[in-house]
């Protein structure tokens, strides 16, 4: 399987949240994308690709919101 950040977006159930995103924003989910997978390298290829395409997108989009302040932690 090919884990790029764009196919991991288009087959998860957050991919009608990118495009309303400002392009600035979508590239740092990108790059984080990007990094997730390398450091999770060791979970991809094993039959899982619909699963961590969930999973690495959701918390680099968490986290690129987070960061710009449209998501607060409730705590």
């Amino acid at each position: 399987m090919n884990y790029t950040p764009e196919k991991l977006v288009s087959v998860s159930r957050y991919r009608n949240y990118f495009p309303p995103l400002e392009k600035d924003a979508q590239t740092e989910v990108l790059v984080r994308m990007a990094e997730l997978t390398d450091e999770e390298r060791d979970f991809c290829d094993k039959g899982n690709y619909r699963h961590m395409a969930q999973i690495l997108t959701s918390i680099a989009l968490y986290e690129v919101l987070q960061k710009r302040g449209i998501i607060q932690i409730p705590f």
